[in-house]
């Protein structure tokens, strides 16, 4: 067999079934061994960045379903916002980066650097290459790639690069029968020893229990256990939630967790209150609660449930008396509550919850309501975010998304992610429903992804929020007392329209403008009627759409939305 052949079929043998590329003449044998392989579908993502975003969107979905082939330099390089994107986002993707041969690297083919893939892989979860083998070594060369799919079985998980020169590729060396010897996977979902933990939550009188979004990465039975373990010990919920920044992710579902009282709103009183009653703290699956997005998560003793013992560590919370337990949560949660005497809860019913919309406008709040109720009529949709102001309305009225609705967003805050990322969800799920709610920029920073869902008619509902200008810059640069002279450098591209440049790459396409009105009246209601029926033609269409949502971009619409101090800053307000 050929290096791609092999590289190909073990592709296959691990249940990967689509390969997005945008390759160059290093990657073409492995194009092509992928494209001859049964089972296979190889995918033109027309772009670099895109080929990752792509494979990382299907990953999403189903795990371990599709990779990524990228060429050389140029491409990976290109490409190194989408792998350091999907690295923070957790989502496992092999990414295969064709390489200039080995006879020919030395000299610095434009396709070539010295020391690529050790550089780039700075950026991704881990990475291996081929480029050191002097000759074709089909036991040297299945070594570094069986390494690079048993790198994809690690957490937290992320993208994995390998390097293969050109002439590895398309050389024929390795015997078929030395695939058989590949090794077996590794089983995941290990507990550790609970011993400490489980005394210690036992003990306490008053535990809380504090979640963040990674936690639905570890797979939808993650409510159950979370909702199991904590009625077990009678603790309160809470959901870390974002003030700026991408802001639109998943929350727990109403009634998965019974003893879930919403987001945690550090300045809300009720809420610190709450939090400063607890004994103990339980942070699970935490990536992001330091002091700026938090606050304080005050005196008492606290336990990291996670999978990623740097990522808790480094938020300083722990302090001598804290405890790690790093394996599956899921695992983790079940064999915890096995260990426990079932208890009562300590806090009261009911307190204390944000209010649906809290701090957005009433005319923000119907807005929400209406696109909810077009995207009522699909089962189970998908929702990715690539907004900042847009994605941060709906998360403030999340209570209004259609129940089982999946929310994916950025964690690696990329711009321009959210359209590749939900396209490869359709391409490699075509009985998924996918959403992509952008931003202006979210738009003209991947609009070439479009050309895939076009060419390949995918069945995507992509919904752009046009409101003139960057607002979330704005709010923030007035804030600082900044703004002047940067006020024209901040809107939109005039000239462009977002409906026909869809429509120029074979999507069907329409304008909805929303009134500039802070209440709800008749314009308001039927601007709001448009909106749902539209969604509801395209998803029931099955083809790719577009709708450009036109919006005023007054601050007074957009209350609420985009926090211009971090939250120490805001309690220091609101304690004032």
């Amino acid at each position: 067999m050929t290096g791609a052949e092999a590289i190909a079929a073990l592709m296959r043998r691990r249940g990967i079934h689509t390969v997005f590329a945008y390759p160059g003449t290093s990657e073409l044998a492995l194009c092509d061994a992928v494209a001859d392989t049964d089972g296979m579908t190889l995918v033109n993502s027309r772009g670099d960045k895109e080929a990752v975003f792509m494979a990382g969107g299907a990953n999403r979905l189903s795990p371990d379903g599709t990779a990524a082939i990228v060429h050389g330099a140029r491409g990976l390089t290109n490409a190194l916002g989408a792998v350091a994107d999907v690295r923070r986002s957790e989502v496992p993707v092999l990414c295969v980066v064709g390489m200039a041969s080995t006879g020919s690297a030395a000299f610095l083919p434009p396709h070539a650097e010295f020391g690529l893939i050790p550089a780039a892989g700075a950026f991704a979860s881990a990475f291996h290459d081929c480029s050191g083998m002097t000759e074709p070594d089909a036991r040297i060369f299945l070594d570094t790639v069986n390494a690079a799919f048993a790198a994809l079985d690690d957490r937290p998980a992320g993208p994995v690069l390998l390097g293969v020169p050109q002439d590895v590729l398309s050389a024929r060396f390795v015997p078929p029968a030395e695939l058989a010897a590949a090794p077996a996977r590794a089983i995941r979902g290990h507990v550790p020893d609970l011993t400490e933990a489980s005394a210690a939550i036992a003990q306490a009188e008053r535990p809380l229990v504090l979640v963040d979004d990674y936690v639905f990465g570890a797979g939808p039975e993650v409510e159950e256990a979370l909702g199991n373990f904590s009625s077990c010990i009678g603790a309160p919920v809470l959901q870390v939630a974002y003030q700026r920044g991408p802001m639109l992710f998943q929350q727990i579902g109403p009634g998965k967790v019974p003893d879930h009282l919403g987001t945690y709103v550090p300045t809300d009183h009720r809420h610190r209150d709450l939090l400063d009653e607890a004994d103990l703290v339980i942070t699970v699956e935490d990536r992001n609660m330091y002091p700026r997005v938090v606050g304080s998560l005050g005196g008492s003793r606290k336990i990291a449930l996670t999978s990623s013992p740097a990522a808790a560590l480094k938020n300083g919370y722990l302090a001598s008396d804290g405890l790690v337990v790093a394996g599956d949560v899921v695992k983790t949660l079940d064999a915890l509550a096995a260990l426990q005497t079932p208890r009562s809860p300590w806090h009261r019913p009911g307190r204390p919850t944000e209010q649906p919309g809290h701090g957005t406008s009433h005319a923000g709040r119907e807005l929400v309501r209406y696109l909810s109720a077009g995207l009522a009529t699909a089962v189970a949709p998908v929702l990715v975010d690539d907004s900042q102001m847009f994605g941060g309305l709906i998360a403030k009225n999340y209570d209004l998304l259609p129940a089982g609705t999946q929310v994916h967003g950025s964690h690696g805050g990329f711009v321009g992610s959210g359209l590749a990322t939900s396209i490869g969800m359709a391409v490699a799920d075509e009985a998924a429903t996918v959403i992509c709610t952008l931003g202006d920029q979210g738009f003209t920073n991947a609009v070439q992804a479009l050309a895939v869902a076009g060419d390949r008619d995918v069945p995507i509902l992509v919904i752009v929020c046009n409101n003139g200008g960057s607002v979330s810059l704005r709010k923030q640069s007035s804030s600082e007392g900044l703004g002047t002279a940067t006020a024209g450098f901040l809107r939109n591209v005039e000239c462009l329209d977002y409906a026909s440049t869809a429509r120029s790459f074979g999507l069907e396409a329409s304008t909805v403008r929303w009134p500039d009105r802070l209440q709800s009246d008749e314009p308001v209601v039927e601007a709001g009627q448009v909106l749902k029926r539209r969604i509801e033609d395209a998803l029931a269409d099955r083809r790719p759409h577009l709708i450009e949502l036109v919006t005023t971009g007054a601050p007074e619409f957009w209350a609420g939305v985009w926090n211009v101090d971090g939250i120490t800053e805001m309690i220091e307000k609101v304690d004032r």
